[in-house]
């Protein structure tokens, strides 16, 4: 009996370290086109995704659009004209799940390369004496799809700090260069203000001269 519950548990310790398939992919969506991911779930399985704008060739289509969709097309997901974004979901039912990005602006010859990251739960299925270790799994499934949310929304709130704390850096680097160019603008204008009245003294100076005034 101890030998049987130690196997068990050894089965529920296994289920448990691969409780989660993820997969994590980079990929280019050039404008004017689709890229879509496709996956096969499982019903009652728990499915994550994140995603971000890694790299665009033009700054004018930094952003993508995502729609998900069911084995019969409906719609799961959708959110349009984002740099970032997640959406988590449970499969209906068996049947193919499809992620599609592209662009929402065309813009001829740009491409925009998107990191995403599909993380798909394991949903185990038990019978009699191992009814107990599918409970317990289904438990442990919980708890590991919770982490990795966990994880997900860390890492994301991590990158979102990032990209404030760089557009931050580019604002006061901007803050600066105005700064620089007015005080530029303003000795210049003080130099032709300086220039203008010196030449209006010797036009002066000229002009009484010539009336024997001085």
């Amino acid at each position: 009996m101890l030998t049987l519950t130690r196997l068990l548990a050894g089965i529920v310790f296994l289920l448990s370290a691969a409780a989660a398939a993820v997969d994590a992919l980079v990929f280019d969506v050039p404008s004017g086109t689709s890229k879509c991911l496709k996956e096969f779930l499982r019903g009652g399985v728990h499915s994550h995704m994140s995603y971000r704008v890694a790299e665009a060739t033009s700054a004018a289509g930094s952003t993508v659009s995502v729609r998900v969709t069911g084995p019969g097309g409906e719609e799961l997901h959708l959110t349009e004209s984002v740099e970032r974004g997640r959406f988590v979901f449970q499969a209906a039912g068996d049947g193919e799940y499809v992620a599609c990005f592209w662009t929402p602006h065309y813009e001829r010859g740009a491409i925009v390369s998107v990191h995403a990251q599909w993380a798909v739960g394991l949903r185990v299925h038990a019978e009699g004496p191992l009814a107990a270790v599918s409970t317990a799994k289904g438990s442990i499934d919980s708890m590991v799809g919770e982490l990795k949310s966990l994880e997900d929304s860390v890492r994301f709130i991590h990158e979102e700090m990032i990209y404030l704390s760089e557009r931050e850096g580019e604002m006061q680097r901007l803050n600066e260069d105005t700064t620089a160019r007015m005080h530029s603008f303003t000795l210049l204008s003080l130099a032709l203000c300086a220039g203008v009245a010196a030449l209006q003294l010797w036009h002066l100076k000229i002009f009484f001269q010539k009336r024997n005034v001085l």
